[in-house]
């Protein structure tokens, strides 16, 4: 179990240059865990673009606790198809594997929704595609008031 057990031992972080060797270390622990991508390229200085990204719609932040960074989430708010309404979408959720059972998960993914709420959006949308907990993550999603409604799918071709 995790040392991080409350909000008062962690905070929410935007990007700072101090934490870029470890989100790159995260970057590629969950590559390494992820069915759907350790086959594909980790491209470094895309992760890099992204989480220094000024553009107001995109959300990037770290859970620290001093020194060490806990995790991260990537989100965006987008326009829903079809609908008027702009959704906020989580694009990448990950905490260290020796950090998972902790807050850091609920930190990270309330105060994207306390950003997006900022922002306008109503509806939000997580999803899990490294085939990494699956059980434990789906209780984790209904515990925080989500309603898991479909499946995630990969296939590898030729």
């Amino acid at each position: 179990m995790s040392e991080v057990t409350d909000i008062a031992t962690a905070k929410i972080m935007s990007f700072a240059d101090w934490m870029l060797p470890q989100i790159l270390e995260l970057a590629r622990e969950m590559h390494r865990e992820s069915a759907p991508h350790r086959d594909m390229t980790l491209d470094e200085p895309k992760i890099l673009a992204q989480v220094k990204s000024s553009n107001p719609d995109v959300f990037f932040r770290a859970v620290v606790r001093g020194p060490e960074v806990l995790g991260g989430f990537f989100g965006a708010i987008t326009e829903t198809a079809f609908f008027v309404e702009k959704g906020a979408r989580e694009l990448l959720w990950f905490i260290r594997k020796s950090r998972r059972g902790s807050m850091a998960a609920v930190m990270l993914v309330r105060d994207f929704e306390a950003w997006a709420t900022a922002r306008g959006a109503r509806t939000f949308f997580l999803s899990q595609s490294t085939a990494v907990e699956i059980e434990q993550t789906r209780r984790l999603y209904e515990k925080l008031g989500y309603l898991v409604c479909g499946v995630n799918t990969f296939k590898k071709v030729a």
